[in-house]
């Protein structure tokens, strides 16, 4: 045993829970300030670098940058999940600093909305999509330790690692995750697999995996680290105890009595330890930096949640590096995670700051091939983004009714987006989105804050028109839609009949594609 392992038996056996941390930095150096940003700026031009090789060598030629409009709109839907207000839409515009995207970037990242957002993102990964009135107090304690978490850019192999030894009740912390799946070791096995390594281990469950090469074994090797763990709940009374470890417990082959002990998928330094609890001895497995599935496919999902598609599709299907559109990109993206220390918010603020992700959605010559990143792909909100992006339109975000309407609102919408790009946008969202009363509320007359607002007496139809669109889409609208809508608007503003015409163009704005989209 080498002196890094003896340090990590030694650290479990005498502190228990601390050693995770412990583990952690003494696997990885801590890069000066300095150096870090050098780095940054490094591996910044080298995504754009990688992706424009590939480029020529397809025959297409880049996109022109977006507007800064569509960038704000952009930025802001990726990194914090709510569109930008009004006014700041107005500053950024007029903003002449070369830098003003960058600086963007990083005061979105450090926000409480960022936060806020990615733990939305993270606990939507995690949890089922129809849940139980039990399953949602665990859905909040989920989502408020996540935020804290990602408040404080706690490293990400530590997030992980701590999530997945994490005892107590369900409603104040992160073990909703195990109870939402019924503490079952291979309900457990299959969704850790897919979230936080990438792979669809549960197709080796029943069988030996028909397209990779994890046998029925591994995955059973893989639930046995589960096996050990009571989440004493009783979901029909609504009742939940602590998830605790226990002493006991084993996991066999289906359709026999053969014990299959706890094995990690993969050797590495940290693999054999038998002491700690087993979720303990997985966690150091699983957090080794010699072990690339953790840090390869957060890579892979933050790409998917940036540029609308992984650079491994689907994104818990990470068979091989081969499988990817730019592989060298991917291991390279990879190794630049591990080595900066898992630092999730860096790792976001490197790929928002690329040239290609600041691309124009639209090309000269068309469509080009996908996951060619020769346009920024558009990507339909989420329900959460929808819900939100209604909200600053409304300005009704106060108060209990304001959060169960948005609750509602998401509910009715359902799932919107999957991991990657594509629409989920179904006859019943459609319905919803057309007729719904939260639609309507925001854009009728008598109820719409907004179009309240734009009684002003200093504001005359040009100006209502703009801040309609600054208000919806995030841009001043157009030359060609500022003269379509100048011929429809009535000539008699002081009449309330005539006046509905904003209502009717507000109704059209947040029904549009273009309002659905992130540019």
């Amino acid at each position: 045993m080498n002196s890094l392992n003896t340090f990590v038996l030694a650290t479990v056996l005498l502190n228990g829970m601390p050693f995770i941390e412990s583990v952690l930095h003494a696997q990885t150096p801590t890069l000066h300030a300095d150096h870090a940003r050098l780095d940054t700026q490094r591996i910044v031009s080298r995504i754009d670098q990688l992706l424009n090789e590939q480029l020529l060598q397809s025959g297409w030629q880049a996109a022109p940058p977006c507007s800064d409009a569509e960038f704000l709109r952009r930025a802001s839907l990726d990194l914090t999940g709510t569109p930008p207000p009004a006014q700041e839409v107005v500053q950024f515009l007029r903003d002449q600093d070369v830098a003003k995207r960058a600086k963007l970037v990083d005061r979105l990242l450090n926000s409480p909305e960022c936060a806020m957002h990615l733990s939305n993102t993270w606990s939507a990964w995690m949890l089922p999509e129809n849940d139980s009135p039990f399953q949602q107090l665990g859905r909040q304690g989920l989502q408020t330790w996540l935020r804290n978490r990602f408040a404080e850019n706690l490293r990400y192999d530590r997030l992980v690692a701590d999530l997945l030894v994490a005892t107590g009740p369900p409603q104040s912390g992160p073990t909703a995750f195990f109870v939402s799946l019924e503490g079952k070791p291979e309900k457990i096995a299959a969704k850790t697999a897919r979230v936080f390594l990438g792979l669809q281990l549960d197709c080796a469950e029943c069988h030996n995996h028909p397209f990779d090469k994890w046998s029925q074994e591994d995955f059973w090797g893989f639930a046995a680290y589960f096996a050990q763990m009571s989440t004493n709940s009783d979901v029909e009374m609504m009742r939940a105890g602590e998830v605790t470890d226990v002493i006991e417990g084993v996991v066999s082959l289906p359709g026999s009595e053969q014990v299959i002990a706890p094995r990690p998928l993969v050797r590495t330094g940290l693999s054999g330890l038998s002491s700690g609890t087993r979720r303990q001895q997985l966690t150091l497995w699983l957090t080794a930096r010699e072990n690339p599935f953790v840090a390869r496919a957060a890579v892979n999902r933050l790409w998917a949640l940036l540029f609308g598609r992984g650079l491994i599709e689907p994104v818990d299907d990470m068979r091989n590096l081969e499988m990817a559109s730019h592989p060298q990109l991917l291991q390279e993206l990879s190794e630049y995670f591990t080595e900066s220390n898992y630092d999730l918010r860096n790792l976001l603020a490197v790929l928002a700051k690329t040239d290609s992700y600041g691309r124009s959605g639209k090309h000269e010559s068309g469509m080009p091939p996908d996951g060619s990143y020769a346009t920024m792909p558009a990507k339909p909100l989420t329900e959460t983004q929808l819900t939100a992006s209604l909200s600053r339109v409304a300005r009704q975000v106060a108060g209990d009714e304001s959060a169960q309407t948005q609750a509602v609102l998401m509910s009715q919408l359902g799932k919107l987006r999957g991991d990657a790009s594509e629409a989920k946008l179904g006859i019943v969202s459609a319905l919803v989105a057309l007729h719904g009363n939260v639609f309507d509320d925001v854009s009728r007359d008598e109820k719409s804050r907004l179009l309240k607002a734009l009684e002003a007496p200093h504001m005359d139809q040009r100006q209502q028109l703009r801040w309609m669109f600054l208000a919806t889409l995030s841009r001043e609208p157009s030359l060609a839609e500022q003269q379509a809508f100048s011929e429809l608007m009535p000539s008699n503003a002081d009449n309330i009949e005539t006046r509905m015409w904003q209502s009717d163009l507000l109704w059209a704005l947040i029904n549009s594609t273009e309002f659905a989209m992130t540019p």
